[in-house]
């Protein structure tokens, strides 16, 4: 492998790296100059146009185009994930503590970067993906991203994939559980959400695509005095969601997906 003393950079290598740094790993960049990553690296830090090297490779374009994977993972993000910058830095941050489904959301995103864990209060495990990158950071907010926060202002769905989106939105911030009831019908489904308009949303959306009558937004105080609500589905309303949300897919968490299961055998 060349280095800087036995092969001196050549105005072409220098002007490569100037064209695809931000854009390629140290990796990339050497594979193409037949260089090392590391003296790649080196030659970065004396370099007047330095900018942040991608550590982890991820399909930065993700975002961009809509699609059934695109609208499932802006769902749950929705729903539990948040954006925020810093300096130089523009981060997502998806967190959950089913494994599974941060490895899918990992998957389809082509992310190459580590997933995280951590230990929390209750003694459970959460898993987390922090992805730095600009230029779907930059998507997200024009999708209707906040910082810091996850959607808090009514998303900018494409009808197309309204089923996908509710679906990721479930998964992240919703619950499918058998009530302890006498009768028969036991499954129920509730939203979730701390934003009004992403409520209203959600209802109008789930009117849409389900003929079962279910009630209506309901608004409520978490135990910080803080206002949240919810959407409640009863067992005919979410035997027919799980027909609209499940259809030809593989791209949902297994723990909800297997509840809804339990549920309409009972």
């Amino acid at each position: 492998m060349p280095n800087q003393f036995s092969h001196p950079w050549t105005k072409e290598e220098i002007e490569f790296i100037k064209t695809n740094i931000g854009k390629l790993t140290y990796k990339k960049i050497a594979e193409n100059i037949n260089r090392s990553p590391s003296s790649i690296q080196s030659k970065i830090r004396y370099l007047p146009f330095q900018k942040k090297i991608k550590k982890h490779p991820i399909n930065s374009d993700f975002f961009k185009k809509w699609c059934p994977e695109m609208s499932y993972v802006l769902g749950f993000i929705s729903a539990d994930g948040n954006i925020c910058s810093s300096g130089r830095a523009h981060t997502l941050h998806i967190a959950c503590d089913d494994k599974d489904v941060i490895e899918k959301i990992k998957k389809v995103l082509s992310y190459s970067g580590p997933m995280h864990q951590k230990l929390r209060f209750n003694k459970k495990i959460s898993y987390n993906l922090r992805i730095c990158d600009r230029v779907i950071f930059d998507d997200l907010l024009k999708l209707g991203g906040t910082e810091r926060k996850s959607l808090t202002i009514t998303p900018r769905v494409h009808k197309s994939f309204i089923t996908e989106f509710l679906r990721g939105f479930l998964d992240g911030d919703g619950s499918v559980y058998i009530r302890n009831t006498k009768y028969p019908s036991k499954l129920a489904v509730i939203f979730y959400t701390a934003s009004k308009p992403m409520a209203e949303f959600i209802h109008d959306n789930l009117k849409n695509i389900i003929s079962n009558r279910f009630g209506t937004i309901y608004e409520r105080l978490s135990r910080y005095r803080n206002p949240f609500y919810s959407i409640s589905l009863g067992h005919k309303a979410s035997c027919e969601l799980y027909s609209r949300l499940y259809k030809n897919t593989n791209l949902y968490m297994e723990r909800k997906h297997n509840k809804f299961i339990q549920g309409m055998k009972i």
